[in-house]
């Protein structure tokens, strides 16, 4: 093999040592024919691609130093092993054991903690927020949610004012009840609420102060502490019904090792994605989250407690969460960036964002955008909402949540909430919202939840508020239009059929299209779903340019259908 020149990983010389972080495990499990590493002390996983030797050369940096300047003239592409080990050292997966050079680690978002009932002043809280340089999450703590309106409203207005900016806010309580004009400010501020204390599997009675954030919007989350009865599925369904009974947005369960026996672990885990399958946001709030094992946040306010039991439950955490997480991603050739996105539809040819009144949108509507991605609808409605207005999106995945919240923060949206939640279920009460739009989510009309979906967003939306649904009818080849690719021949008789309900009165049925450019000449990285840190990135390439250079081109053709909820 010819040799690719290259220069040493992160600025240091070839007699630098490295060698693997004796926390970084192997996990011993593939999927889709990839290897996952997992930082058992950061609690970040990491992708080894297939292909020959990676592996085995991070084998070979197990249990003693390597000298890059040897591993560099060991192997013929010393360009490959210079990105092997640049991944491994940035993330932490690899450490330097001699300092002839300088190190330089990610970036990553902070996660910041402060207590509202100490804390001095609003300035002095609101000089630490912005004191980051990266964005950041974070958690506002109190006893009781109405004795801090008066905070609440003021980083609500200079969040409004965009003096203020934060990736995600979190409000955790004690006591919920808060006045009307507090449930405002929660908006305003972007603000998920966790309810601390609930009654596992469901309270006996009325949690104080739920009914009316939910009414109002707010993203309230109820913190529950299982003990071995969540092993029960009989138990779990009690917790699923109260769920959607009280139209909760997430679930955060808060575990403790000391009371599950060892042997128990993979079944508490498997019991709590049971949880997550059927409610969409659960999560357990003392083990790192899914953007830590991914490593775009650091650890924030996890518990820091070491004891041997709760090790061994977090390490049989990160094995079991890792493998998951990496199962999500997938092939489908989907954007990663707006810019990306932009490609598929783009802003100027969007038909709703550029007839807001085929919704009967205006500044103060609110909306709920469901299977909303990475928030490329949310973003393009936000105007017609205007800054008093609400988009709400919902999407299975969390991390693919997390990528739209961070979207909309480059973007400094101030009117979108992100949240993960599932079609069949919206985590909002009746209706609640003024419209609610569903755009290209082939999947759901596959798997026949297309009319569990619309029933959904009909129960949602006010009397008198609109729904729309668009998916895509054919796409032609211009050179070829004899030859078109259809995903779905039923997809207009499906929607057609759901929109057939006694609530609903049809105003639209819209054929609309565009061409859309070949993807050739574009890195493939932003057209496959990935979100796990790769050791190499096999999707480092270049799409062909050859369609390109033909003049080939695509045109999209599709069906959006509009229905006004009736009055009773």
């Amino acid at each position: 093999m010819m040799e690719t020149p290259g220069c040493p990983p992160q600025g240091l010389s070839d007699d630098t040592f490295v060698m693997l972080d004796p926390a970084v495990e192997i996990l011993n499990t593939e999927v889709d024919g990839c290897s996952l590493l997992c930082h058992t002390d950061l609690g970040v996983g990491m992708v080894v691609p297939p292909g020959e030797g990676l592996l085995d050369f991070v084998r070979s940096l197990t249990g003693k130093p390597a000298r890059i300047g040897a591993l560099r003239e060991e192997y013929d592409d010393r360009k490959l092993i210079d990105e092997i080990l640049s991944s491994l050292l940035a993330r932490g997966f690899a450490d330097v054991t001699s300092s002839d050079g300088p190190l330089v680690t990610q970036t990553l978002r902070r996660a910041l903690v402060f207590d509202l009932d100490a804390i001095a002043s609003i300035e002095e809280l609101c000089a630490l927020w912005n004191s980051s340089e990266t964005a950041v999450e974070v958690l506002l703590r109190c006893s009781h949610l109405s004795d801090h309106t008066t905070a609440l409203g003021e980083l609500a207005h200079r969040r409004a004012a965009g003096t203020l900016r934060a990736h995600h806010v979190v409000v955790r309580v004690n006591d919920a009840r808060c006045g009307q004009e507090g449930c405002e400010f929660l908006v305003r501020l972007g603000a998920a609420v966790e309810i601390d204390g609930v009654e596992w599997p469901a309270p006996d009675s009325s949690v104080p102060g739920l009914a009316k954030l939910v009414r109002a919007l707010v993203a309230t989350h109820a913190i529950m502490a299982p003990d071995a009865s969540i092993l029960d599925e009989s138990i779990r369904e009690r917790c699923v019904e109260w769920f959607r009974s009280e139209s909760v947005s997430g679930l955060c369960l808060r575990l403790d090792p000391s009371t599950i026996k060892e042997e128990e672990f993979a079944g508490v885990l498997n019991a709590v994605r049971a949880l997550e399958i059927v409610l969409g946001d659960v999560v357990i709030i003392n083990m790192p989250g899914d953007e830590v094992l991914l490593g775009n946040t650091d650890r924030g306010w996890l518990s820091e407690e070491t004891s041997e039991t709760t090790r061994r439950f977090r390490l049989a955490y990160l094995r079991w969460r890792i493998p998951l997480i990496k199962s999500f991603e997938q092939d489908n050739p989907w954007s990663q960036i707006p810019e990306a996105e932009d490609k598929w539809v783009r802003s100027a040819e969007d038909l709703l964002p550029n007839h807001p009144d085929l919704l009967l949108l205006k500044p103060g509507s609110s909306i709920v955008d469901v299977c909303g991605g990475m928030g490329r609808v949310a973003r393009r409605l936000a105007p017609s909402v205007g800054p008093d207005g609400i988009i709400i999106s919902i999407e299975l995945r969390r991390f693919v949540t997390e990528r739209a919240r961070r979207f909309a923060y480059e973007g400094n949206f101030t009117n979108l909430q992100f949240r993960p939640g599932r079609a069949e279920r919206l985590p909002l009460p009746d209706k609640s919202v003024d419209a609610a739009v569903n755009e290209w989510t082939g999947a759901i009309w596959e798997l026949g939840l297309g009319p569990i979906m619309v029933k959904e967003m009909v129960r949602v939306v006010r009397p008198g508020g609109r729904i729309a649904v668009t998916h895509r009818l054919v796409q032609l080849h211009l050179q070829a239009l004899g030859k078109p690719w259809v995903q779905y021949e039923q997809i207009y008789e499906w929607i057609r059929d759901a929109f057939r309900r006694p609530e609903l009165r049809i105003v639209a049925e819209l054929v609309w299209g565009q061409t859309v450019p070949s993807k050739g000449g574009e890195n493939a990285s932003l057209w496959v779903e990935q979100y796990m840190p790769r050791l190499v990135n096999a999707n480092d390439w270049i799409f062909p340019r050859e369609e390109l250079d033909r003049g080939s081109s695509l045109a999209d053709v599709y069906l959006t259908m509009v229905a006004e909820r009736r009055w009773p």
